[in-house]
């Protein structure tokens, strides 16, 4: 076959999203807080957007907002008999036709937009906002960081000159445990020093609060604890310097046969061990509360459950009367006038998909609380399995979409507040037949470890026949998998030793 250059037409049909596509579906994947900082940012950028009293925002629905085409405020109205003519007289026809005609409608993008919104039952269901004064308690200064707090002991220390370089710089290095990672060498490369003038600093800083700070090792650590507790007996430093490992597993008959030992003394010592920080930088590494603000509220009402919105400040978001009676007179010049029916444009698609996102999140809300009314009844072991495809059926959407909707929003219940997503897991089967879901399950397992002897922790085998007694079915390996999901530590070292 012939190869050669040539223009040829050729016909393709091909899905572009549009800015109003592109914006409906970011807002479907934002939360509550994020939702508000949205209108902030567009309240700065759109005059036609601000924050209406509730008497003003009832009346501005975007449902009974005029069409962008047929809004008598893109065209000029007459001028009266004592107005004088403007400059410039401007007139409908004046006006490109692409800055007044309707903004496009969505086609599709992975779903048939318009099953999802067009048919969408308009259900007003959001609370009322209330404002309360903030109480000066509720603001706590800045914690004090571990590196802030060892600098300060560095300026009352006897260190001098380039000795506190040294430690600022070895201060610098220590992870958020409060360990020492960099080698000592590298330290004294860096700082053109000696390794031994770098390790007489590392002695002086080891002597810091917290104790056990600045240590190159667990091992090490624990060392320096117990010396400064003034522990003198040589057996515990001998077992945390040849039998860590094996402790940390509490092997302790491998241990007293390898030390030549009663066992009952391997297990006083790790009982005064288990009692050492292996962790010493972790009191000032605690994270800050994370608040969740619920997006959605389910409340039970005369024995039927109500599902509500939390819009927060979006729900006063309408269009400024003022900009908009301004657009309606005719003492712009053409740029402002084209600037400003722009905006309006804007502004009027925002609230429209603000509508839309509000009509999304409560149908999909009220498809997956339909689906576990058990758990919102009986509690937390009646959570039945549940995919994003059988919701995605239930409401008439694609699977994309419920993900969207359902990724970083949280809803409040009577059970307490959790993710969206939590009501989504895997199921197990019974002897019934029947399925249950794979938290539920999690949650039988948490009730077990909680009932079982601390001198006896079940094993996993154990909690797999304790479990078939209730009709599930479940390998051992599940078991050590749910387990370690729930970071609840193995029967050998749930193990209390007395």
């Amino acid at each position: 076959m012939e190869m050669k250059l040539g223009q040829y037409q050729k016909q393709l049909q091909r899905l572009v999203m549009t800015p109003q596509m592109q914006q409906s579906i970011k807002l479907l994947q934002l939360n509550t807080l994020e939702m508000e900082q949205l209108t902030d940012q567009q309240m700065l950028e759109n005059p036609f957007l601000e924050l209406l009293d509730e008497r003003e925002s009832t009346t501005e629905n975007p449902e009974t907002l005029p069409k962008t085409g047929d809004d008598p405020s893109l065209t000029a109205p007459p001028a009266s008999p004592d107005e004088k003519p403007a400059a410039e007289p401007e007139s409908a026809e004046a006006i490109p036709q692409d800055l007044i005609r309707q903004p496009e409608t969505f086609d599709k993008v992975d779903i048939d937009w318009s099953e999802v919104y067009d048919y969408a039952e308009n259900k007003v269901y959001y609370q009322q906002e209330e404002y309360e004064e903030h109480d000066f308690t509720e603001y706590t200064s800045l914690a004090t960081s571990l590196q802030e707090h060892l600098l300060r002991q560095v300026k009352l220390s006897p260190l001098e000159g380039k000795d506190v370089d040294i430690g600022e710089y070895i201060i610098g290095s220590l992870d958020e445990d409060g360990y020492l990672r960099t080698d000592l060498e590298e330290i004294a490369q860096r700082l053109s020093v000696t390794p031994e003038q770098v390790e007489d600093v590392l002695d002086v800083i080891q002597t810091f609060d917290p104790t056990g700070i600045a240590a190159r090792n667990l091992a090490e650590c624990l060392r320096l604890q117990l010396e400064d507790q003034d522990v003198r007996d040589s057996f515990i430093y001998r077992l945390i310097d040849e039998h860590l490992k094996d402790l940390q597993r509490k092997r302790f008959k491998e241990i007293a046969r390898a030390m030549n030992v009663d066992e009952e003394r391997v297990a006083k010592a790790f009982e005064r061990i288990s009692h050492l920080e292996p962790r010493p930088g972790r009191s000032f590494t605690k994270d800050e509360p994370q608040y969740i603000v619920p997006d959605v509220v389910v409340k039970k009402v005369d024995s039927k459950y109500m599902f509500f919105l939390n819009e927060g400040r979006t729900s006063r978001l309408g269009l400024n009367p003022y900009y908009r009676q301004l657009i309606m007179t005719n003492n712009m010049s053409r740029d402002e006038r084209a600037y400003a029916i722009t905006k309006y444009r804007g502004a009027l698609w925002l609230l429209k998909n603000i509508e839309k996102r509000k009509s999304t999140i409560l149908r999909i809300t009220e498809a997956i609380m339909n689906a576990q009314k058990e758990f919102l009844d009986k509690g937390l072991k009646h959570l039945k399995p549940l995919t994003l495809h059988e919701v995605a059926d239930e409401v008439g959407m694609h699977e994309s979409t419920v993900a969207r909707v359902t990724t970083a929003k949280y809803v409040e219940t009577p059970r307490g507040i959790f993710e969206l997503k939590f009501f989504f897991s895997s199921g197990l089967k019974t002897e019934d037949g029947e399925s249950t879901s794979s938290t539920s399950v999690k949650e039988i397992i948490v009730g077990i470890i909680e009932q079982e002897s601390p001198e006896k922790p079940y094993s996993d085998q154990k909690i797999v026949r304790m479990l078939e007694k209730n009709g599930i079915k479940i390998a051992r390996r599940t078991v050590a998998k749910y387990r370690d999901q729930l970071k609840i530590l193995p029967a050998k070292l749930r193990k209390k030793t007395s």
